[in-house]
């Protein structure tokens, strides 16, 4: 990680004050019997990106008493600037985040000036929307996270993990499919590879904090699957939960292409769509990269491949990087101040050049 560099602090300053609405919006702080009331267990929802995690946090974020708020990348990069940068400089850097914003949260700085660290910083982020909502528990759901499972267990020590794991296959013709992640089979796989292996790391090392689900398990079995889930986090499981699927609108026109189907009943209908949708190419590719984790979580390869060809694998990389420029166009059309913020904020954290470097699936 590279030396972090000092915090711009006027500009943060002049970027949260514009990002701060009516002040009648701005959630009051709260006194210590109630922050002690409300912090319990945080509750972490990850896995590789369309394996039904949204639908997952949909149910849980319906129970009356746990409030989940849109994904927040950004919590990561400040937990990994813990302790080498000013708590006050980087506050004054969080209240900037764009995120936030679409949280439905206008804070000040007096909200979180007390915070003496960043994991407090982060709780208090997340206590203030579930007070915003009346409820008492939070939770995040940032598929992502799958990838850092130790660093928000270290700085959550009480935190309880759910990893929702599904069919590499239907993942892959998801994110293919996905105007927000314009994937390929080949990087599809890798991503599928990179996240499931992580959470079963994580799960071998601490089998107590993590709970493993289905997605399959989840739209088939729904009721059963949310009574052990809701058993793990030690919470009553709610009947109607089961038709609490659409959730709030989180900046919907960005992810309205791959959200569309949260306003229908539960069904088990997407399953198997990647036998008609995919092609015999994509299916071999994927299966033959992920071929031994994924009969290891139990579904079966239908191809007979053995080996990708060279000239297959550097065509889909071509096309990865097409889908990057069409990503970066979809980011700034709908959520134009993400992209700047966030290389802004690794910037100034020192994490620009991993950042730039790190092969992103």
């Amino acid at each position: 990680m590279c030396t972090p560099l000092p915090l711009d602090d006027g500009l943060v300053a002049q970027r949260s004050t514009q990002w701060t609405s009516d002040p009648a919006r701005i959630v009051g702080r709260m006194n210590r019997d109630m922050i002690h009331f409300m912090s319990q267990a945080p509750i972490f929802i990850v896995g590789c990106g369309r394996s039904g995690t949204t639908l997952l946090r949909n149910f849980i974020h319906a129970h009356p008493e746990i409030a989940i708020p849109p994904e927040s990348l950004f919590i990561i990069d400040y937990l990994r600037a813990a302790g080498h940068s000013d708590i006050h400089a980087l506050i004054r850097l969080i209240l900037g985040e764009p995120e936030i914003r679409e949280w439905g949260l206008s804070l000040r700085l007096v909200d979180l000036e007390d915070c003496k660290m960043v994991p407090q910083v982060i709780e208090r982020l997340h206590l203030l929307y579930a007070h915003s909502m009346k409820k008492r528990r939070w939770g995040q759901k940032t598929p992502r996270f799958i990838r850092h499972l130790e660093l928000l267990g270290n700085h959550f020590p009480e935190a309880k993990f759910i990893h929702l794991i599904r069919d590499p296959r239907a993942v892959a013709n998801s994110l293919i499919r996905s105007d927000v992640h314009r994937s390929t089979p080949y990087h599809a796989a890798k991503r599928w590879m990179m996240d499931v292996g992580a959470g079963l790391a994580y799960e071998q090392a601490f089998p107590e904090r993590i709970m493993r689900i289905r997605y399959e398990d989840l739209v088939s079995r729904p009721e059963d699957t949310l009574t052990s889930v809701f058993g793990f986090l030690e919470m009553d499981y709610y009947p109607y939960l089961l038709h609490n699927t659409s959730g709030d609108a989180d900046y919907s026109k960005f992810y309205e292409n791959i959200h569309a189907n949260l306003n229908r009943p539960v069904s088990a209908d997407h399953v198997k769509r990647w036998t008609t949708e995919l092609s015999p190419g994509a299916i071999e590719t994927i299966e033959i990269i992920c071929a031994e984790l994924m009969e290891r979580m139990g579904y079966e390869p239908v191809s007979a491949s053995i080996s990708l060809k060279e000239i297959d694998v550097n065509k889909m990389k071509a096309q990865r990087v097409t889908g990057v420029f069409l990503q970066a166009f979809r980011y700034f059309r709908y959520r134009r101040s993400y992209l700047p913020y966030l290389l802004y904020r690794k910037f100034r954290l020192g994490l620009l050049r991993d950042f730039l470097w790190t092969v992103n699936y």
